[in-house]
């Protein structure tokens, strides 16, 4: 990969550019951040902003509550989370963490080249001590643990207060899935159970910003860039 300065080991000083955008983020409330996610995903492009801030509000909500729920100290690792050096860190991505299915057992997978990523994008936007390498860490096993929260039988709930009509055929409404609004739930989640004192969307949106200048032609926040799903 190239591009990104601030990216280089040893290297914390960002383009002028980057700079900028990372001073942005930094002023951007987490409602706006996911709108923002939301406006960059595919089938969001065209839809009203003020529609975006309504569904990332009622999945942040969502987000809080489930880690609200779970209530106590963030429980303790489980056995089946793996760390692997590399595998994270990928043209165009950023994969933090991600739930593998295996005939012999399910696990996590933590890459850690893209927590240290990770870590090196919130040390060069100046937020280091609010995102220690550990806590980066903790937030993306509670992200996945949020999706597959989600997947089993939470993203129910959480489609119906989106209340999206993708139908509707005279008297009878099909209710739709808001695409990417489980990840904002999962960024709020990982807030809320996760030991990072900056926001997980703040620091999803800084590491977009960097794959953003790494290509000219990139355009807006790559969903790719996660931790379970997405980060």
């Amino acid at each position: 990969m190239t591009g990104a300065p601030a990216l280089a080991p040893g290297e914390n000083r960002p383009g002028a550019a980057l700079e900028a955008d990372y001073a942005r983020i930094g002023r951007t409330g987490d409602a706006d951040l996911a709108a923002d996610l939301l406006a960059g995903t595919p089938s969001h492009e065209e839809r009203d902003r003020g529609l975006l801030l309504e569904w990332a509000a009622v999945a942040l909500e969502f987000g809080g509550e489930m880690a609200a729920a779970a209530a106590g100290p963030a429980p303790r690792e489980a056995a089946g989370v793996h760390d692997a050096a590399t595998g994270g860190v990928r043209p165009g991505e950023i994969l933090l963490a991600e739930y593998v299915h295996r005939a012999a057992g399910s696990r996590v997978v933590v890459y850690s080249d893209a927590v240290d990523y990770a870590h090196r994008v919130a040390t060069a936007a100046g937020w280091g001590a609010e995102c220690p390498r550990g806590a980066v860490r903790r937030a993306a096993l509670a992200h996945e643990e949020a999706h597959r929260m989600l997947h089993t039988g939470r993203g129910r709930e959480l489609r119906r207060r989106l209340d999206h009509t993708a139908l509707r055929i005279g008297p009878l409404r099909l209710r739709g899935h808001v695409v990417g609004a489980d990840e904002i739930a999962a960024h709020a989640y990982a807030r809320g159970r996760g030991a990072m004192r900056r926001s997980p969307l703040a620091l999803t949106a800084a590491i977009a910003a960097t794959l953003a200048h790494q290509s000219p032609d990139h355009q807006g926040p790559d969903q790719r860039t996660r931790s379970g799903d997405r980060l």
